[in-house]
């Protein structure tokens, strides 16, 4: 699907206002009290998601300070989107690293009863109830590999992958803009 992108949208707003002694700087010699500035503000928006502000003040002594300002929204969105699958692969990894750990204090025959060993059980058993019945494990004494622990392992290894990889750029907004901000004072 190609998007066209429209002209930006621009307001425009101009303003001359009277600055009192009391509230704004301190007034020339000559224009004690009568001290003009204009205020020029324009903004304007992309269909893309890019704002661009400029504003420009000019006082009676031609002291021109002009703020300009482009903020990108969809860069924005995008950071919004990459944390997004940051926190996606931190829950996955807890539960790989869970799983991962299981699967070692059942190859060393970690005892059961042990409080540690009891809290890794029950918390990676509830992410690999699914997966309970689907192959044997095979076992020597107290030694088994579990084999469905594996399989959970890459299930939800994919599972993540498939998440950040596919679904989240589903919602990204394409930009092609920078942000910038700076001030010029001129005389």
């Amino acid at each position: 699907m190609i998007q066209h992108e429209t002209e930006p949208r621009t307001v425009e707003r101009h303003e001359t206002t009277r600055v009192d002694e009391t509230t704004g700087p301190a007034p020339a010699p000559a224009a004690a009290g009568f001290e003009q500035t204009e205020h020029a503000e324009q903004v304007s928006q992309s269909t893309a998601g890019v704002v661009q502000r400029e504003r420009v003040v000019t006082d009676e002594t031609g002291m021109e300070h002009r703020d300009r300002t482009v903020r990108d929204v969809g860069a924005e969105h995008s950071l919004k989107l990459f944390k997004a699958g940051q926190l996606v692969w931190l829950v996955v990894g807890g539960i790989m690293g869970l799983i991962g750990l299981r699967i070692i204090l059942k190859l060393i025959g970690a005892n059961p009863a042990n409080d540690f060993a009891r809290f890794v059980y029950d918390a990676a058993g509830v992410f690999l109830a699914p997966f309970f019945g689907l192959v044997g494990s095979p076992s020597s004494g107290d030694l088994v590999l579990e084999v469905p622990s594996l399989i959970a392992m890459v299930v939800y290894g994919g599972l993540g992958w498939l998440i950040v990889s596919v679904i989240l750029p589903l919602f990204t907004r394409t930009s092609t803009s920078s942000t910038s901000t700076y001030d010029r004072y001129k005389t």
